[in-house]
């Protein structure tokens, strides 16, 4: 805008020292019509901003590596007379990071803006700034838009350096069963209700008052697939990855499995995972989680 305005005034110096020395109609006119050019650019510039039409679109998620773009859509005639900045606030929350882009649009259509894709991660695209400027470049003013956008950026599944052994995770724990007359059982004190086919007779003649069965039953203990969070990202992508592949490696086996949540600084967070809708919610709640600053100390 300063350049503009800076030839406008060498311009009008340079229109009115020709008309002090060509005292004709065209030196008249051509001072009479520079005065004319900015208040034409503000009209142009108010125009444009009640004529816009402004979306953006992005994917919710993707995968890490993998190309992706936020789609700027600008409509309307006031696109043919104006030209428009956006200034983008982006967030990476899970290092809380925040970093601005600023991206011009010139025309009617679609304006694409590539996205990071290097890091696994929720982040946020929200509009802090939009400019219309008016064609010529004199004035611009701002408009409040509201448009926020996220993206999850997913660990794609990578193999560990060590398989998981399925011998050590064969181990059975012990359940109340839902059928009445099972070879495994415990034993307690008979309540309202306790069906008289569920009494011990043995043992209740011997402690002189009525007990029950308990029945139980064996069933596959939860595995664990540990991680913690480091403020190295590759790192962290890697991990990821891994746990990603061991979780489907025990799902694809019908195995329920926990995942340890370890940040630095606070107590572990488990999920329990039975299924493929458990693994995509546990993910979407850890790649949201913020990694807390490690302590240098500790690590040494």
């Amino acid at each position: 805008m300063l350049k503009t305005w800076i030839i406008y005034a060498v311009t009008a110096i340079a229109a009115f020292i020709f008309f002090l020395y060509y005292k004709m109609w065209v030196a008249w006119y051509w001072l009479m019509l520079l005065p004319l050019i900015p208040l034409f650019a503000f009209i142009a510039c108010a125009f444009a901003t009640t004529q816009l039409t402004f979306e953006t679109e992005l994917p919710a998620d993707t995968h890490i590596g993998e190309p992706v773009y936020l789609k700027l859509k600008t409509y309307g005639p006031a696109t043919y007379f104006a030209f428009f900045k956006v200034r983008f606030t982006v967030t990476d929350h899970m290092s809380g990071n925040t970093r601005e882009i600023v991206v011009p649009v010139n025309d009617n259509g679609v304006t694409k803006i590539p996205v990071d894709t290097g890091h696994c991660g929720a982040f946020s695209f929200n509009i802090s700034k939009f400019a219309v400027y008016d064609i010529a470049g004199f004035f611009h003013l701002n408009l409040k838009l509201e448009s926020k956008n996220r993206i999850l950026v997913k660990p794609i599944p990578i193999m560990p350096e060590l398989m998981p052994n399925m011998y050590g995770f064969k181990a059975k724990n012990l359940r109340k069963s839902k059928q009445p007359n099972s070879e495994i059982y415990d034993i307690r004190d008979y309540k309202t209700g306790d069906s008289i086919k569920t009494i011990h007779w043995k043992i209740s003649a011997k402690k002189d008052q009525l007990v029950v069965k308990d029945s139980l039953e064996e069933f596959g203990g939860h595995s664990r697939i540990v991680l913690k969070l480091s403020e190295d990202r590759n790192k962290l992508d890697l991990h990821l990855g891994q746990i990603l592949f061991t979780s489907l490696f025990f799902l694809e086996r019908e195995i329920p499995h926990k995942l340890r949540i370890i940040p630095p600084d606070r107590s572990e967070i488990a999920f329990d995972i039975e299924n493929i809708n458990d693994l995509d919610t546990a993910l979407i709640k850890v790649l949201h989680m913020r990694i807390p600053k490690e302590d240098p100390d500790e690590e040494n």
